[in-house]
């Protein structure tokens, strides 16, 4: 039995994928990096916070506590995002608040006024007057080094368009790397 055995291993040939130029890793989608700017950018899929409800409370509202219960709509968000994390096997989604500019670029003034540079010049009152849209954003990767080469494969990114309704885009950032 030991010879056959032998035989065996001998007629066994391992090959790795440099031999066989089969990728054990799936490529990333190809995605352009935006120019760098002070806030992080991340490119993802805005979505609202009565999205996140309405998708709970359509894909899964066995997970839903009591809707009286005082932290439903919370509740609901967490388990929306947490649904879609698993249908979607991108587990580097995260979600980020941006800044939701109309027009495409975001205000000089929003970005000091979350910087604090307007923080000994208004009092208040003042700061909270000024207008700043924001979106909150399921997040698939940022600009950053350390993050971009996690990009989820351009399937996961097609099943996301198609769960989410509409293209992800680039975000800059409410914070500096939050």
């Amino acid at each position: 039995m030991s010879s056959l055995l032998s035989k065996s291993f001998e007629a066994l040939k391992i090959a790795t994928p440099q031999q066989t130029g089969v990728s054990t890793r799936r490529r990333p989608f190809k995605l352009i990096r935006p120019e760098r700017q002070p806030h992080v950018q991340y490119y993802g899929y805005g979505v609202s916070r009565d999205w996140l409800l309405q998708f709970a409370e359509q894909h899964c509202p066995e997970a839903l506590p009591d809707r009286n219960a005082k932290n439903y709509e919370t509740t609901a968000r967490t388990r929306a995002y947490e649904f879609i994390v698993e249908w979607s096997g991108i587990y580097t989604l995260d979600t980020k608040d941006c800044f939701n500019p109309k027009g495409g670029s975001v205000p000089p003034e929003w970005i000091a006024l979350y910087d604090g540079v307007y923080d000994d010049q208004l009092d208040d009152d003042e700061i909270m007057s000024i207008p700043i849209d924001t979106v909150h954003v399921l997040a698939v990767c940022s600009d950053q080094d350390d993050d971009f080469g996690w990009r989820p494969t351009q399937e996961k990114m097609d099943f996301m368009t198609k769960v989410i309704g509409h293209t992800p885009q680039w975000w800059v950032s409410c914070g500096f790397a939050d």
